[in-house]
């Protein structure tokens, strides 16, 4: 089950975009790094989705990311500005904008062979619960 989640987030990113008048089957899809600044109305008017990234079993640290070896996610998920924003969320929805929570990242690890992270390791074999709690954290937050 994680490896289709990771396959849908995968190929909502390979969607189709196009330019001109948009129909329903044209998207625009914006990338939301929840690290960054919170997008202006203005940077994100023209978005059909946008993929707030990532939902994560860690803690940062330099060097080796701080995994929970339960595969607990981090909730509530920050949106943008290291910062949960449901009020954020709720406008880009009310705007008919899709929000679409991707989980993992590079923090995870595996990205790399130099990586130290290997939180990933925690969340084998666990695929039911981390569908769950995805699907609380997108229904609560």
């Amino acid at each position: 089950m994680m490896k289709q989640l990771l396959l849908y987030t995968t190929l909502i990113l390979l969607g189709s975009i196009r330019g001109g008048s948009a129909s329903e089957t044209d998207r625009m899809i914006a990338y939301v790094g929840n690290w960054q600044p919170c997008p202006t109305s203005e940077q994100t008017a023209s978005y059909t989705e946008l993929l707030i990234a990532f939902a994560v079993t860690y803690q940062w640290s330099p060097g080796k990311n701080i995994c929970n070896t339960q595969c607990v996610i981090g909730s509530p998920v920050p949106i943008c500005n290291n910062q949960p924003n449901a009020a954020l969320v709720s406008k880009w929805q009310s705007e008919g904008k899709k929000v679409i929570l991707s989980f993992g990242g590079a923090g995870m690890g595996g990205s790399w062979a130099s990586s130290n992270d290997d939180c990933w390791e925690h969340c084998f074999g666990k695929e039911d619960f981390v569908v769950d709690q995805l699907v609380n954290i997108v229904s609560v937050q």
